[in-house]
């Protein structure tokens, strides 16, 4: 039974791609926790990005706006505009635009320590 579960928790993980592919989206937030509504991308969008505009005026206290959505193209990668800076970062796994750049990192982490938590459930329940 423990051998069953383990293969089907396997298997489930890499079946990523028969699900819609999702990522978070916001219109300029103030704040990352303001940007945590899941939307399912279109068939052809497959990167989720973030973009971080510095509005502030003061060098020592920038203030800065987060946008997140899907796309079909990963745009470039950063662009300056005037007075302002707007950072642009994307990835290509769904909901990987949590944290915008170190995204890829943490959501590895958070699926690492998923399969752990489950796979240690699965044993010490005895399944």
């Amino acid at each position: 039974m423990k051998t069953v579960l383990v293969t089907l928790l396997a298997a489930v993980l890499c079946v990523e791609q028969a699900y819609p592919f999702m990522c978070y989206v916001c219109q300029e937030q103030e704040s990352n926790k303001n940007c945590l509504t899941i939307s399912m991308c279109a068939k052809e969008e497959k990167y989720c990005v973030t973009i971080r505009d510095n509005i502030g005026t003061k060098p020592n206290k920038p203030k800065y706006v987060i946008s997140k959505m899907c796309s079909p193209t990963c745009p470039a990668a950063s662009q300056q505009q005037n007075q302002a800076s707007q950072r642009i970062s994307c990835c290509e796994k769904p909901l990987c635009n949590v944290n915008g750049v170190s995204s890829k990192r943490s959501s590895y982490g958070v699926m690492s320590l998923g399969v752990l938590a489950s796979i240690t459930y699965i044993f010490v329940c005895g399944l």
